[in-house]
Order: structure tokens, then sequence, then C-alpha cells
């Protein structure tokens, strides 16, 4: 199984700062060439700030809020896999089905606890076997029943891992293209009715230029 630090980079992934770092590099190109141009006629150079974009505009807080709880759920799976090692495929699927359920009722949260009680009991039954002398064939024949059940359960959740790294990058990256889509064609909006020539980012710029950010949000 994974380690907790490999887990942990899955868990950074969806930091709250990576959408304003992205959209700001939207803007990096024309910033670099914006900067030279600001000065000749800053009356039709349009400057936005990326930050508060990301931080105020609905829509990207909507991308947001969408890719956080797309990783929360992965996250939740996850946890349930590693803290269900004694349970099987099947049987950690099924529980993972019931805790991730919306309105779950009487009959499901029973079923949970049967699952539950089931991976504790076979983890200590598992330890009992492993501290005990002398196991006759049958002793010997069930722990490593157990053992397998164990090491099935690392592979899986080593496996699951990375699916859902390729899942939240694939996700991370489609709201990534639509929240820089609709930003390039806000601000365009706004420049062309301002008669603006060049739009940059703020932090591209020392001083001067129109700040369009409250009309771009």
């Amino acid at each position: 199984m994974a380690s907790v630090n490999d887990k942990n980079e899955v868990y950074r992934m969806v930091g709250s700062r990576r959408m304003a770092w992205v959209l700001a590099l939207v803007i990096t190109g024309v910033a670099l060439i914006g900067t030279a141009v600001l000065a000749a006629d800053d009356a039709k150079v349009g400057v936005v700030d990326i930050e508060r974009i990301y931080k105020d505009a609905p829509r990207l807080k909507q991308y947001n809020e969408e890719l956080n709880k797309f990783f929360g759920g992965l996250k939740q799976k996850l946890d349930i896999r590693q803290g269900n090692m004694m349970l099987s495929d099947d049987e950690v699927k099924e529980l993972m089905d019931l805790k991730t359920k919306e309105g779950a009722n009487d009959k499901d949260k029973a079923r949970m606890n049967v699952l539950e009680k089931m991976d504790r009991d076979r983890d200590a039954e598992l330890k009992t076997l492993q501290s005990t002398k002398d196991l006759n064939d049958q002793q010997k024949a069930r722990q490593t029943e157990l053992q397998g059940i164990r090491q099935k359960s690392g592979d899986t959740g080593e496996a699951l891992q990375k699916d859902y790294e390729n899942l939240v990058q694939s996700k991370n990256r489609e709201l990534m293209e639509k929240a820089e889509g609709e930003l390039r064609a806000a601000i365009a909006k706004v420049a062309g009715a301002k008669g603006l020539t060049l739009v940059v980012a703020k932090e591209a710029v020392l001083f001067g230029g129109n700040d369009i950010t409250d009309t771009v949000i």
C-alpha cells in the first residue's frame, strides 16, 4: 500500500491556489508585451487582477467548489480502502457505495456496521494467529488466507490511488480549460466595450493602465 506521504501528494492536488496561478499564466504572454506599451498609450491598456478574479468571480468559485467536491469524494473512498484492509475487493466496494450513498437508511447503516466489524475481527484473528506458536495445518491455511486478503487490499489500494490521481488531474484540466476560455471571453468583451487594445495581468504592471477587474468579475 502506498505510504501516507504518497497519499498526501494526491490530497495536495487540489490546493486552493492552483487555479489562480494557472489562470495567471493565461495572460503571462500578453503581460510581457504589455509592460513596454503602457507608457505609450495608457488609456488603451487594461489591467486585470487575476488573484481577485479567482477569489471573487462566482463562476470560478463554482469551478473550485466542483473540483473540491470531486476530490473529496475520491479521498473518502481512498480512506475507506485504507481503513479496511481486511475486506475483500467486493466487500470494500460495497462499503464504499454505502458510505457515499445519499440518504442511507437503517438497513444500510446496519450493513456498514457488519462490514466494519468483519474487518476488525479478521484483523484481530490474523494478529492472534501471527503470535501463536506451532500452528496446525488448519490455522496455517487460515493465516495464509487472511494475509492474502491484506496483501490484495494493499495492491488494489495502490492501483486505486493511481486511478484517482489521474481522475483528479483530468478533472482539473477540464475545469482549467473552461475557466481559461471564460476568462478570455470576459476580458475580450470588456476590452472591446472600453476600446482597449491590450489587457495585461496586474502582476506585470508597475503603474498605470485601466483596471477592468470589477467589470470582468
